[in-house]
């Protein structure tokens, strides 16, 4: 792993990238995570319907594998959390001056905007009739990826305070 372009990519600039990240990789977990359910849950049907699924083995399999995709809801809901926790970690990291705190409040209407683009699109996504059965399941999902926009401004306010609110350090100069 070559650390020189991590630091590059760690500029002073603000988080913007990481804001945003989050924001996708939520929108990506929580729609695969839906699917998946969905996928499995129409896979068992069939092998009901063919008759492959009456040995207790095969059914004790079935239900299990389905509790798993169950517990993707409370997932994402940890997920969610490390990665608000691991913005604001990265923050703290950079020395940057207070001037690209405008820049990202400037920025945060642009972020709030694609937060909430994300938010539709999965909201159009999942209320395909096709979801009806297997959105019962997956409430906490539901919330946190009906409402990037508001995983965005939480990412926002953790980043710029540890950004922004701790002590200057001098960059490049050794006393």
């Amino acid at each position: 792993m070559d650390l020189s372009n991590f630091k590059k990519r760690m500029n002073k600039k603000g988080q913007m990238h990481n804001y945003l990240a989050v924001m996708i990789v939520l929108f990506v977990f929580g729609f695969m995570s839906i699917f998946g359910a969905y996928y499995l849950s129409e896979l068992i049907d069939g092998f009901t319907t063919a008759g492959y699924y009456t040995e207790p083995a095969t059914i004790e399999a079935g239900e299990g594998f389905i509790n798993a995709s169950h517990m993707m809801d409370y997932i994402i809901v940890i997920i969610m959390t490390i990665l608000i926790i691991g913005v604001g970690v990265t923050s703290y990291k950079l020395a940057s001056s207070a001037i690209f705190f405008i820049i990202s409040f400037v920025m945060a209407a642009f972020l709030g905007f694609i937060g909430y683009f994300f938010s539709y699109v999965f909201a159009q996504i999942v209320s395909q009739p096709v979801f009806v059965a297997t959105l019962f399941f997956f409430p906490r999902t539901l919330l946190v990826c009906g409402n990037l926009h508001w995983v965005g401004l939480a990412c926002l306010i953790i980043g710029s305070i540890t950004l922004y609110a701790k002590r200057q350090r001098e960059v490049g100069l050794i006393k």
